[in-house]
């Protein structure tokens, strides 16, 4: 027998369980509104188990904190507004099937609570029934981005990270799955020249910046002149960062053994070349100039640079942090 379902009280879960039917699916839903959906699926999967023949309406009570101190009441009530009426489609053209729905129909705020109606025929698309077919990701994550095509892209990336490819993807079902497929100005006066500049570049940008993924990516041409789909190849924080140090330290090797290889003049040259390129002071690059061992260190930090690596803050601070890693009697600031 249906019952409706009422899930009172909201205790963020660390991990979404995303269905991946849904994953695949159509939707336009806004940055905000898409959050509103993450703390509905963020709810599902650990508290409740139904059968595919029992699922009722669910109910869920959000505090309107979750989302920040970003959004204001007005902000709030223009996105519950437009969920009610937002579709989600999905589609398999090979086995002639199709479906479309408002899985939302229903949205109230009241003294600083979100109340959201996940209707009875959408429920089975949203619940993993089988328990395996799902993609994960950190809701913490999910909540932080500000965009709508970041969002999307982290959960479709997170859906491949652990092979860390998606190649294939046609341009046209990228832009589906998006919700920009209606949109001629994302084909731009060069080939996808707005669909870099307006979603995957500032995607790029923010899920580095924010999550435990980023990527790269390519378009392919299949056949002729035109490009058709899309390359993505997806790195995890841990894999990124573990290529990059590899990677910069054999530049550095390289940089460090081209130097040793000059004459001691041209070696000099060298030095006080590469030491214009820091802020460092009269003093500070007297005391390098003056020492074989500074020199060893500076050419090391400097090589690094030059390779590539992720510097923080300033080169000048790094190349002296790194000086005085190996010499704190230095006193540099």
């Amino acid at each position: 027998m249906e019952q409706s379902i009422e899930i009172d009280v909201f205790h963020p879960n660390k991990t979404n369980r995303h269905s991946n039917w849904l994953v695949d699916s159509r939707h336009e839903f806004s940055a905000l509104e898409t959050k509103m959906v993450a703390c509905i699926i963020n709810q599902l999967a650990p508290q409740i188990t139904p059968q595919k023949d029992l699922f009722g309406d669910l109910y869920f009570k959000i505090p309107v904190s979750t989302f920040g101190k970003d959004y204001s009441f007005r902000t709030l009530k223009s996105a519950i507004n437009k969920i009610v009426t937002r579709t989600v489609i999905g589609s398999n053209d090979a086995k002639q099937y199709a479906v479309a729905m408002v899985p939302i129909p229903w949205a109230e705020i009241k003294n600083g609570v979100l109340e959201l109606k996940l209707q009875k025929e959408a429920v089975p698309y949203f619940v993993d029934i089988a328990k395996h077919n799902y993609t994960s990701y950190q809701f913490e994550i999910a909540m932080s981005l500000t965009s709508a095509y970041s969002q999307r892209l982290f959960v479709l990336l997170s859906r491949f990270k652990d092979t860390g490819k998606w190649h294939g993807v046609a341009i046209s079902k990228f832009k589906f799955l998006l919700g920009i497929d209606k949109e001629k100005a994302y084909n731009g006066k060069q080939a996808n020249g707005n669909l870099k500049l307006r979603v995957l570049e500032p995607a790029m940008k923010e899920l580095a910046e924010k999550t435990d993924i980023e990527f790269d990516y390519k378009f392919k041409k299949d056949t002729g002149r035109k490009y058709t789909t899309i390359d993505f190849d997806i790195y995890t924080k841990k894999l990124r960062n573990h290529i990059d140090s590899i990677d910069v330290k054999e530049r550095a090797v390289e940089l460090l053994q081209q130097t040793e290889a000059l004459p001691p003049s041209l070696q000099m040259v060298e030095l006080n070349t590469a030491l214009s390129q820091y802020h460092f002071s009269p003093e500070q690059r007297k005391m390098i100039l003056d020492s074989q061992e500074l020199q060893n260190i500076f050419y090391a930090a400097h090589s690094r640079i030059k390779g590539g690596v992720r510097v923080k803050k300033t080169p000048t601070r790094y190349v002296a942090w790194y000086l005085m890693n190996d010499n704190p009697d230095l006193g540099w600031k």
